[in-house]
C-alpha cells in the first residue's frame, strides 16, 4: 500500500513542475514595468510641454492686453488732455515726454506697463516701444482716406487725429535645456482722441 501512494506522488511531480514553470512565465509584472517606463519617458514630458504651452498662451494674452491698455493710455493723453485737468498724470504725452510725469525711471508708457501686474509675470523680461504716427489724407475718387504710415518724433505728434502704436515684448523662457527664450510681442495702434 505504501508503494502505491509513493508511486502516485511521483507521477504527479512532472505535472506540478509544469504548472509552476508556467506560472513563472506569466507577463503580469512586465506590463507594470512597461507602463512605468511609458509614463516616465512619454507622458510626463508631454504633460510638462502642455504646461509650457499654456503658460506661453497666458504670457501672450498678457502682452496683448498690456499693449492695448498702454495704447489707450497714450491715446487719451493727447495734446488737449491737460486742459481737462491740469494735474492729470502724464497729460500731453508725446514722443518727447509728458506733463506731470510719474516718478521713476523710463518712459511714461514703460512705467504704465510695469504697473500692470499679472501673477507669474516677470516685469524685468518685458520691454515697451512706442511710435507716434502723423495722419495723412489721400483723396481717392472724391473720398478722403486717412492713413497713419509716417512716423513722427516731434512734440506735436500727439495732436488729435494722429495715431500711437505700442509694442510690448516679453522674453519668454522656454522650458528646454540651453536657456533659450522666445520673444512674444503684442502690438496695438490707436488714434489719439483727446
Amino acid at each position: 500500500m505504501r508503494a502505491r501512494v509513493f508511486n502516485a506522488d511521483l507521477s504527479c511531480m512532472p505535472r506540478l513542475i509544469r504548472v509552476v514553470v508556467r506560472r513563472g512565465r506569466r507577463d503580469e509584472g512586465s506590463s507594470m514595468v512597461e507602463m512605468a517606463l511609458v509614463c516616465a519617458f512619454v507622458y510626463l514630458p508631454m504633460l510638462f510641454g502642455i504646461f509650457q504651452v499654456a503658460y506661453g498662451l497666458y504670457i501672450y494674452n498678457f502682452v496683448c492686453a498690456a499693449a492695448h491698455q498702454a495704447t489707450r493710455y497714450a491715446a487719451v493723453r493727447g495734446a488737449n488732455s491737460c486742459t481737462i485737468q491740469s494735474n492729470f498724470v502724464d497729460c500731453n504725452l508725446s514722443p518727447t515726454g509728458s506733463t506731470n510725469p510719474q516718478p521713476g525711471a523710463g518712459t511714461a508708457l514703460e512705467k504704465y506697463v510695469q504697473s500692470i501686474s499679472f501673477m507669474g509675470i516677470d516685469q524685468s523680461k518685458m520691454s515697451v516701444t512706442s511710435t507716434w504716427f502723423s495722419r495723412s489724407n489721400n483723396n481717392l475718387s472724391g473720398f478722403s482716406i486717412a492713413s497713419w504710415n509716417t512716423p513722427c518724433t516731434a512734440a506735436s505728434c500727439n495732436a488729435i487725429g494722429n495715431a500711437v502704436q505700442v509694442v510690448v515684448t516679453y522674453n519668454f523662457p522656454l522650458g528646454i535645456p540651453g536657456g533659450r527664450t522666445l520673444a512674444i510681442n503684442g502690438v496695438s495702434k490707436m488714434m489719439i482722441s483727446e
